[in-house]
């Protein structure tokens, strides 16, 4: 009887891995498709090859995402005639067609699932494309979900997001080359050169023409325009678009908008006040690189609790409730005016706040005057970044520190930029800086990699620098380290470096002589450390070593946690 017991549970155990089966098969679509949902929209499909029980499971996918692969060239009616029957099978569809597949793949299935989102980034839009994307957005619109849609649509989705480089100053304050002399302008074209048409064959003149439209099709790009039925869809939550032309209509309904992001829209200032006053719930609102928009107004209606503008370099004015603003963020030039900025409202509870000082260094004392006033605006921050051409940037100048206020309450403070060897103001700068943040607990420092010889020239034509094999080893690393210099010790008595600061961070640091002394400084007037992480720039092991062991024993609080990477 044991034995037979024995052998019917030795059956039983055996059937239980068959009995159990596929486990994720059995649950339901909508669980499945929730599941696939996270999956960009071309691996989701390819789940319909699994099984034919997971043919009809894309319909239960509530996330369309797409993305185009870089460097695809979308132009298939110029290529069509030239390939090789061999080829053309081989060739993926254009990334139009890919979109279009996928919205049709999950509609004429049973049991489709409501869109929550529809992210799509294109690397080229052609005019042709206007009634493709229209198709796709008003699809968007029609079977949104009742819980919200998040829609994401980038055109030219590789559009650089600024062409004004950060650019250093040289010591005696004179400004160095022009940025668009080692920089590639967003949008250029050369002139044609003189063509003897007499001596140039067929060949080689259809292929300046084509060299030459595709010159006036990057300086020129087509314009997508959003369709009005997008500016009063109910359901939608989230839109993000890149590129394209809102031109909304006098009356904008989007009652449940709560996330706004235009990146390189052409529309002007009236246009982005239309749709914001449109939108009542809106909370996070982003503006890159919107170069009609001079003025920007959000009162009376939407409290936001995020506000960022990047690289709108027109814009001279803003207005906003701040009586709930958490995030502020800003990427451009000084501001021109002290009034940049009106906050209306209690500005107190502002966390966190990003300054980011793009194109040529500024030194006037006009610049460093309404830099201060815009930061004035934050000094109840927890949290203050702030990224320039050089690290320190302004705050070694009297006319800064002179009426600073007192940033009581900032607790992180991260600062990131280029620091020259020969930059000797950095000691004082740091100084102020911290003098003016009493309860600072956490410092983080990035160093932005010094310009290369690259070299462009007034074209924005890139050439290759003419290296000699050892020239080439020896810039194939940033890290540099002199174990015969000699560093200075300065010592200062700043409250919060004494007693508060608990953690430092040093990041791309590349053992340069004001990098050295910036840490040595910062190191040996710190004895409340205890978290010191530190990012090296590429360079040999050996380098990396002595670097190490030179920060180590500048260190006070020998039993700090350390990490160097």
């Amino acid at each position: 009887m044991d034995g037979e017991s024995s052998g019917g549970q030795l059956k039983r155990r055996r059937k239980e891995p068959s009995a159990g089966g596929d486990r994720l098969s059995k649950l339901e679509d909508r669980a499945l498709g929730h599941i696939l949902s996270f999956l960009p929209a071309k691996e989701a499909a390819r789940a319909a090859l699994l099984s034919p029980r997971w043919r009809h499971v894309f319909a239960a996918v509530h996330t369309v995402s797409l993305d185009e692969p870089e460097g695809t060239n979308t132009d298939d009616d110029d290529n069509r005639g030239y390939d090789s029957p061999s080829d053309s099978h081989r060739r993926p569809p254009p990334f139009p067609t890919a979109v279009s597949a996928a919205i049709i793949g999950r509609q004429w299935r049973r049991g489709v699932a409501p869109l929550r989102a529809l992210r799509v980034a294109m690397e080229r839009y052609r005019g042709h494309d206007t009634t493709t994307v229209d198709q796709w957005v008003s699809y968007a619109a029609q079977h949104a979900a009742p819980e919200g849609l998040d829609l994401d649509l980038r055109i030219w989705c590789r559009r650089a997001l600024c062409n004004r480089p950060y650019a250093l100053r040289e010591g005696n304050n004179q400004a160095g080359p022009e940025p668009d002399m080692y920089y590639p302008p967003l949008c250029w074209s050369r002139p044609s050169p003189t063509v003897d048409v007499g001596s140039q064959s067929d060949d080689e003149d259809e292929d300046e023409r084509d060299n030459h439209h595709d010159q006036r099709l990057l300086c020129d790009p087509p314009e997508y325009i959003v369709p009005r039925l997008l500016l009063s869809c109910a359901e939608l939550r989230s839109l993000c678009l890149s590129s394209c032309r809102l031109s909304p209509p006098r009356t904008v309904t989007l009652p449940s908008l709560v996330t706004l992001l235009l990146s390189h829209v052409p529309d002007g200032s009236t246009g982005v006040k239309r749709l914001v006053a449109g939108c009542p719930r809106l909370t996070d609102l982003t503006l890159e690189m919107c170069e009609a928009v001079t003025t920007l107004t959000v009162l009376g209606g939407a409290r936001l609790r995020r506000l960022a503008i990047r690289c709108c370099h027109n814009l001279a004015a803003v207005a906003v409730d701040s009586s709930e603003l958490r995030t502020f963020e800003y990427r451009g030039a000084v501001p021109d005016s002290a009034s940049f900025l009106t906050m209306h409202g209690d500005a107190g509870s502002i966390a966190y706040c990003k300054v980011d000082l793009c194109g040529a260094e500024a030194t006037s004392e006009v610049e460093i005057t309404n830099l201060r006033h815009l930061l004035h605006q934050f000094v109840n921050a927890k949290h203050l970044h702030l990224e320039s051409d050089r690290l320190g940037y302004g705050f070694d100048k009297d006319v800064m520190t002179a009426r600073f206020a007192s940033f009581s309450g900032l607790r992180h403070l991260e600062m990131r930029g280029c620091l020259p060897n020969s930059d000797t103001g950095i000691i004082d700068a740091m100084r102020r800086v911290l003098e003016h943040a009493p309860n600072l607990e956490a410092l983080s420092l990035a160093f932005h990699p010094q310009k290369s010889t690259e070299k462009h020239d007034a074209w924005g034509v890139y050439h290759e620098p003419d290296y000699s094999l050892e020239e080439e080893l020896d810039a194939a690393h940033h890290l540099g380290y002199n174990r015969n210099l000699v560093l200075a010790t300065p010592t200062a008595m700043i409250p919060c470096l004494r007693s508060k600061v608990r953690e430092i961070n040093l990041v791309h640091y590349h053992g340069g002589t004001a990098q050295r002394t910036l840490a040595k400084f910062l190191l040996c007037n710190a004895p409340a450390i205890d978290k010191l992480w530190c990012e090296f720039a590429e360079g040999p092991m050996w380098m990396q070593v002595q670097l190490m062991r030179e920060i180590k024993g500048w260190l006070i609080n020998k039993s700090a946690n350390t990490h160097f990477a």
